[in-house]
């Protein structure tokens, strides 16, 4: 009697630790600008970072030298999140060179897993984040509150190829703005192999004052294992505002 005890109490241990090992494919938020519809796992934890560079004109360089986002799961249908950034604006004017660097704003904010994907629906999140005033340095810092909030959805197409697209409002947080800006993307996911993926992708903002800033891009991902992703995107401004092209590269890891 003892033996058989000992027997389930070994199958049951190892079962559990079977099923610790399993593994749900790494879903990003990265490269692209549509958050998507998953959550990270329970307990489990993701480190999203890159680097990006935008040129407005012959005059203006905007860079992220490191964006990183951070995503812990809270429970099974709730992921906090932290982003930080190092920025620098770069510009020349009648001769005269104007550089600054320093941190961006901290976010902090969570995401809700609402729905899965059925009956012909989308796969549903919704999505907050706050960005906190006077945490970063004087020339990028917000002096007030801003505050980002998005509907995402995920719809698979075929076995190969999946569609998102966000809807929200934001608000910068800058002194003397408080206008809001809608956000729109739309993006075409495709798997073209085990391990390399890639994105085309719309997306805007539409401020209550002033002109629309519509955008192209599209990028490349790669998994090097089950738990790193490198990724590589650029794109086009499609609108007087918007930047004249932009690059990134990323790179994400989930801890075990």
């Amino acid at each position: 009697m003892r033996k058989k005890i000992t027997y389930i109490a070994i199958a049951l241990l190892f079962s559990g630790f079977l099923k610790a090992q399993e593994k749900t494919e790494m879903v990003t938020d990265r490269p692209d600008q549509t958050e998507s519809a998953s959550v990270v796992p329970l307990r489990g934890f993701q480190l999203e970072t890159g680097f990006s560079f935008e040129r407005y004109d012959s005059y203006t360089n905007n860079t992220s030298y490191n964006s990183t986002l951070l995503r812990y799961g809270l429970f099974e249908r709730v992921e906090l999140r932290m982003g930080l950034e190092y920025l620098g604006v770069s510009q020349s004017f009648d001769g005269m060179d104007f550089d600054e660097n320093g941190f961006g704003p901290i976010s902090v904010g969570a995401k809700f897993f609402l729905r899965e994907e059925a009956d012909g629906l989308p796969q549903l999140a919704f999505l907050t984040t706050l960005s906190i005033p006077k945490t970063g340095a004087e020339v990028f810092e917000n002096k007030n509150l801003g505050a980002d909030f998005r509907l995402n959805g995920e719809y698979t197409l075929n076995e190969a190829m999946s569609f998102g697209a966000n809807l929200g409002v934001q608000w910068s947080g800058v002194e003397g703005d408080d206008s809001a800006v809608g956000i729109y993307t739309a993006v075409i996911g495709m798997n073209l192999s085990e391990k390399i993926g890639a994105f085309a992708e719309l997306y805007g903002f539409l401020p209550s004052e002033g002109k629309n800033d519509h955008r192209w891009d599209g990028g490349l991902t790669y998994a090097v294992n089950e738990d790193i992703q490198l990724d590589f995107s650029t794109g086009v401004g499609l609108s007087k505002v918007s930047p004249d092209f932009f690059i990134s590269l990323g790179l994400s890891i989930r801890m075990p």
